[in-house]
């Protein structure tokens, strides 16, 4: 009981030294508390002197991080300090490699409801991200690894990642990536999200996407191409929309075609608000544009030709300001 209180006077230390301003005496005092055993105190510690970019105490958050590799287990439950200290690095900047290898290779199983269960993806994550930002000799095959990494974190974290590497082999490991597929859709569309961010064509590979992807695959890559705001993208998306069934599906889509904020693509929507099957969608997709006063009007207007209380109220209820 002792030892819990004072851990939680440390964590209500730490929380009003991350409202003071920074100084000498704060980064004295934060020293103290990354050579903590507790790794709930010196997951905050780290924290904080992310937040605060102290690079001074680089040299200090991976002495940390080393401790807390042995007997990892049962030394940083849930790999909380490990996690936050390769945060921290990246935050502040950290020029050295060592803590960051260590942690994309890292591995930690904790029993939870009698099985054992891997706790280090996050990590693996984050160094892979520390490993990017140095330009490592060794990151491209390092996060190829990570794409078949156990945990969806860190696979999500791989794709992210070969964005950051931006070499030429990136494009072509993220389309395989894509073709090969995931058992989470959530890697899948992170694939599409990225090629698009990365080369403008891509908007015919994900249209591919929409047309024999799963439901989730299908909606993570439609609102992947209402990100672009590229005219391409909209063709792709309107002939989905002209398409698909009513449902979860066709909704992504309309909310695609609105967060284009492309003139046709608003055209498109009022348009479907004269349909009783598609108007409530299409209305409330046009909710995002709420605060423009023109869109408004138009959408006002289309409801009010509709003479249909009902879609009256739901536009009420869709364009309330919040």
């Amino acid at each position: 009981m002792g030892k819990k209180r004072g851990i939680e006077a440390k964590l209500a230390r730490l929380a009003a030294l991350s409202k003071e301003p920074v100084s000498v005496a704060t980064s004295d005092e934060l020293r103290t508390y990354l050579a903590d055993t507790s790794n709930f105190v010196v997951a905050e510690a780290a924290a904080i002197v992310g937040k605060a970019k102290l690079a001074e105490l680089g040299p200090d958050l991976t002495a940390a991080f080393d401790r807390f590799m042995v007997d990892a287990e049962d030394s940083d439950k849930q790999c909380r300090a490990k996690f936050a200290i390769a945060e921290a690095l990246n935050q502040i900047e950290f020029d050295k490699p060592e803590a960051f290898l260590r942690g994309i290779r890292h591995f930690q199983f904790e029993p939870v409801w009698g099985k054992s269960v891997d706790t280090a993806g996050h990590l693996r994550g984050a160094s892979a991200f520390g490993l990017v930002r140095l330009h490592h000799r060794d990151v491209l095959a390092l996060v190829v690894d990570l794409l078949a990494d156990p945990e969806m974190v860190a696979r999500v974290a791989a794709v992210q990642a070969l964005e950051g590497i931006g070499s030429v082999a990136a494009v072509p490991l993220l389309r395989l990536k894509a073709r090969l597929g995931d058992q989470e859709p959530e890697v899948t569309c992170e694939c599409l999200s990225v090629l698009l961010r990365m080369e403008p064509e891509a908007v015919a590979f994900v249209a591919e996407f929409l047309r024999e992807g799963d439901e989730a695959v299908q909606e993570g890559g439609a609102l992947a191409l209402g990100e672009t705001r590229r005219p391409g993208a909209f063709d792709v998306l309107r002939d989905f929309a002209t398409d698909s069934q009513p449902g979860t599906v066709r909704d992504a889509v309309f909310l695609a075609i609105s967060m284009l904020r492309l003139p046709v693509a608003i055209d498109f929507l009022l348009e479907r608000i004269s349909q009783k099957e598609t108007a409530r969608s299409a209305i409330a997709t046009l909710a995002i544009h709420r605060h423009n006063e023109r869109i408004r009007e138009r959408v006002t207007a289309a409801v009010a030709q509709s003479k249909d209380a009902a879609l009256q109220a739901w536009l009420e209820r869709k364009f309330r300001e919040t």
